[in-house]
């Protein structure tokens, strides 16, 4: 995969960089998002009992369809957030592996989940992208540690303040908007980008690519609000990063990824999950018929 970066922008210490690769638009899928609006795509839990860390998902559409590693999905017993990137064959019933972002709740609200406005924060991805490492490994489950996911949420409700009477993170997120919608302003989406890197202070943060621009253009707004959760929690940054080292970073991760020794599984509907977490670098891609569908990649300390 050959990779440009086509912009950098920036607002107080948060920082992006986007990326155009050889690859984008080469496989064609649709987001959960543009099927849930279809009404051919259903989540919900897997039984009327439920099971926390799994959820159903009925593609009633003739297409794949893709959920991204830290959707939050919000509704039925309790809100879950997906454990990794998923590509849903056509017609198709699947059980997905997700945690639990709203502790206090066991009730239900609807019979469907649907889709946030936003995605899990950086470092909760990070966290949990190891946590989903280490468990393929010795259990071959696409599980995170449910009790590490909780704490997180508390603690980004500490950090920034918030309530929730069922310690949801989509309260935390709701106490922000005003801040986070003012914050996403700055930021606007370049027509041949299907990728960015994100940069919190001089930290480099964590890198999505997709490979069609249009899921990546809604999953754009999404990020940046979880990215933006992410910098508001932190009380201190490191001052700004420079655009020729946050391009040159940019750059240089997903080189580390690429000459990385993967290891290799099927993923929870069709295609290949490949993972590393050797190096600076650490994440995963899902590949469908030898074309990259997501790649989610964090720095290895965060």
């Amino acid at each position: 995969m050959e990779a440009r970066t086509t912009g950098f922008q920036t607002f107080e210490d948060l920082s992006i960089v986007q990326i155009g690769t050889s690859d984008q638009d080469t496989l064609e899928y649709i987001s959960c998002g543009k099927a849930i609006a279809g009404g051919k795509l259903h989540l919900m839990e897997v039984s009327p009992s439920g099971s926390v860390n799994t959820i159903t998902v009925l593609n009633e559409t003739n297409a794949c369809v893709f959920l991204m590693d830290g959707d939050v999905l919000t509704g039925a017993k309790q809100n879950r957030v997906v454990n990794t990137s998923i590509l849903l064959s056509p017609h198709s019933k699947t059980h997905i592996p997700v945690s639990c972002v709203e502790q206090g709740r066991w009730s239900s609200r609807s019979t469907t989940f649907r889709p946030s406005e936003f995605t899990a924060p950086l470092f909760m991805r990070a966290s949990k992208a190891s946590q989903v490492h280490d468990n393929l490994k010795r259990r071959g489950e696409f599980a995170a540690d449910q009790r590490s996911i909780w704490d997180g949420v508390a603690e980004y409700q500490a950090a920034l303040h918030t309530n929730s009477p069922t310690s949801s993170l989509s309260d935390t997120f709701d106490g922000m908007s005003a801040d986070l919608d003012r914050l996403l302003k700055s930021f606007s989406i370049d027509e041949h980008a299907n990728g960015l890197a994100v940069f919190l202070g001089k930290k480099f943060a964590g890198i999505d690519v997709f490979n069609r621009r249009e899921v990546f253009a809604e999953y754009f707004p999404k990020l940046l609000r979880g990215a933006a959760l992410e910098f508001r929690s932190r009380r201190r940054t490191t001052g700004r990063v420079e655009e020729s080292e946050a391009k040159f970073r940019t750059l240089d991760a997903l080189d580390q990824f690429a000459a990385a020794d993967c290891e290799e599984k099927p993923g929870v509907g069709v295609g290949t999950d490949r993972r590393s977490a050797a190096g600076k670098v650490e994440g995963f891609e899902l590949v469908f018929r030898g074309h990259p569908v997501h790649m989610a990649l964090f720095a290895a300390e965060h």
